[in-house]
């Protein structure tokens, strides 16, 4: 009797093991993995979110360029305003106004760095919206639940588990990326007002 209870404890502990693990032996794994980097590399997109968001970056400084030469001409205008010899109180207005133009070049160099990031950002956003079709489809047919990403926080992942080269051959299949001119200028450039 003894010997029964514990064969259907065991029995019981191994089926709860199976159940938890959500996977029987031989049976694929419902979580999935693809690394979008690869896929980026691979497909040419890594080299053409560089040089779009290279031009952003480019386009970005030379708009807070014009806007710097803005105020420094309004700064020296108003000291042609006051001519050779200004009063202390003109000099006082005219530092006054140099101190806000530098702050408020500051501020535009802060927005611009922020809009150069979000551009970056929405690449690449632009990006995965592209991709997660092909991956979605893929997972399904072999009957996975969860796409998960692989990066540098991934220590080891089952290579059955990885749609990283299916994806990219679906892609390439698709031509979805063929037709990327990695010299084009920013779709959507930002503007720094002065």
């Amino acid at each position: 009797m003894k010997s029964m209870t514990n064969l259907w404890i065991i029995c019981l502990a191994v089926t709860l093991l199976i159940a938890g693990c959500d996977q029987l032996p031989g049976a694929r794994s419902s979580t999935l993995v693809v690394d979008l980097a690869a896929v980026a590399k691979a497909t040419g997109q890594e080299d053409s979110m560089q040089v779009r968001a290279q031009a952003a970056r480019e386009e970005i400084n030379i708009q807070l360029g014009e806007a710097g030469r803005n105020l420094e001409q309004q700064i020296q205008e108003e000291r042609d305003k006051i001519g050779d010899s200004p009063t202390q109180e003109q000099e006082q207005q005219l530092q006054q106004m140099a101190l806000q133009a530098q702050q408020q070049y500051g501020q535009l160099q802060a927005e611009a760095q922020q809009q150069a990031q979000q551009f970056e950002v929405n690449l690449v956003l632009e990006f995965r919206e592209a991709v997660k079709p092909f991956a979605e489809k893929i997972a399904r047919s072999r009957g996975g639940g969860i796409i998960l990403l692989a990066d540098q926080t991934v220590f080891w992942l089952d290579p059955e588990i990885d749609l990283t080269g299916e994806i990219i051959a679906a892609l390439r299949a698709e031509s979805v990326f063929a037709d990327t001119d990695t010299s084009q200028a920013p779709e959507a450039s930002a503007t720094v007002d002065p």
